[in-house]
């Protein structure tokens, strides 16, 4: 797959890290829609870094502590950091497996954000209405990524339902899950080495997985 494709899927990847903002202003009584949580993030996501986009291209630091910041709002970091590590989290200490939370984040941020700064204004979400029932604990939410200069490209947002507020757990892009590759990639490693060396690579800044890119395959743009 053609690299502009690549780049339009790590930016809106990187683009619902932000959609904490939404749902932290959110006081009434029912719990907002997933669908919905995310299609008037999307336009929230657009309008603070078309407002602060000089800012945060002088000064990275900030940039990356606001993305920091909504992944903690609302990504649940815990659940996917269990998922990924998969049977390894059984064993793994609570200290191990706070770490990996934390290095597996960070990770994130240094693979995505600065496709989101990059490309946030070349690319359009259009979210479809999410389909599930009344007393649901778990929805996807569709969406297809337009660009001027080419086909749509499909994602999709897994997401739970914790403490009133619904988080992403997982994301498809082109149906391919970025836990499930991620998941596969730390378990070949923690087999050739261990746990805590994984942690350790993860922590010192090493490109331990590679970001999964449109067209099924995961490695750089």
């Amino acid at each position: 797959m053609k690299p502009f494709l690549f780049r339009a899927a790590t930016r809106l990847v990187a683009g619902i890290l932000v959609l904490g903002s939404v749902m932290a202003g959110n006081v009434a009584l029912a719990i907002t829609a997933p669908d919905e949580v995310v299609r008037t993030a999307s336009n929230e996501l657009q309008s603070d870094i078309s407002k602060n986009y000089a800012k945060y291209q002088s000064d990275k630091g900030a940039f990356y502590s606001m993305v920091d910041t909504r992944i903690l709002e609302y990504f649940d970091t815990q659940y996917i950091a269990q998922l990924i590590l998969a049977r390894n989290w059984q064993s793994a200490t609570p200290d191990q497996r706070k770490r990996f939370e934390v290095a597996f984040k960070n990770m994130l941020i240094r693979s995505y954000a600065d496709a989101l700064l990059q490309y946030h204004d070349s690319v359009k979400a259009e979210i479809k209405p999410a389909q599930m029932a009344a007393d649901a604990t778990k929805a996807t939410v569709n969406s297809n990524l337009i660009r001027k200069d080419g086909p749509p490209v499909p994602l999709a947002f897994d997401m739970r339902l914790k403490d009133n507020a619904w988080k992403v757990y997982d994301i498809k892009v082109e149906n391919i899950s970025l836990v499930t590759n991620f998941r596969s990639q730390v378990a070949a490693q923690v087999k050739t080495s261990s746990l805590d060396a994984v942690i350790t690579k993860l922590e010192s800044g090493q490109q331990v997985v590679a970001p999964v890119k449109a067209g099924g395959s995961a490695g750089s743009p």
